[in-house]
């Protein structure tokens, strides 16, 4: 059972991890857009109509492709204060009822988002000035959040990582003066 969960573990790490991939040639496509309209603006007279529009939508797309992936490696911001001080049966708890809470959210914009896909593609709505279909953005925020539900839910039901394993920040410097730079 313990190698058929790894296998699950590594199987949702390598789809976050492909999906953050394009939340980053989304970056990558969103500041050469930005770059290549101010070389328009200022260097030709003529800028692009539809480059606020179209950078806005790929922000979009990159948070909700990196959520996912976010979650799978615990690199969201957490406050750990009693977390990090507890162990056992309270940590286990903890865990859950912190999944849980990100359930509850995760549910509740899919109930909103499904509905606003729908109507987003009932109306064909499109952006104001450069006229890009909206319904793809609005299924990539779905599909964003559910698989980030999904990590979630796999994760409460998996032993809650150490404290160690969800700190990133670095060890204290043991052998610098406490009264500051001499001089």
């Amino acid at each position: 059972m313990a190698r058929i969960a790894g296998w699950i573990d590594l199987g949702l790490l390598w789809l976050t991890r492909a999906l953050a991939a394009l939340g980053a040639a989304c970056v990558a496509g969103m500041a050469t857009l930005v770059v290549s309209a101010v070389v328009m603006r200022y260097a030709v007279g003529a800028p692009f109509a539809q480059t606020e529009e179209v950078a806005g939508l790929m922000m979009v797309s990159a948070v909700f492709l990196g959520m996912p992936y976010v979650l799978a490696t615990h690199g969201h911001i957490r406050v750990g204060l009693v977390y990090d001080h507890t162990s056992g049966w309270l940590r286990r708890l903890m865990w859950v009822l912190g999944q849980g809470v990100f359930l509850a959210f995760a549910l509740i914009f899919l109930r909103d988002a499904l509905a606003d896909l729908r109507l987003t593609r009932m109306l064909n709505l499109r952006s104001e000035v450069g006229r890009v279909q909206l319904a793809p953005f609005v299924a990539l925020m779905v599909a964003g959040v559910a698989l980030a539900a999904l990590v979630a839910a796999w994760q409460a039901l998996r032993p809650p990582p150490a404290p160690k394993d969800l700190t990133d920040a670095p060890e204290p410097i043991a052998d610098t003066p406490a009264e500051g730079p001499r001089r």
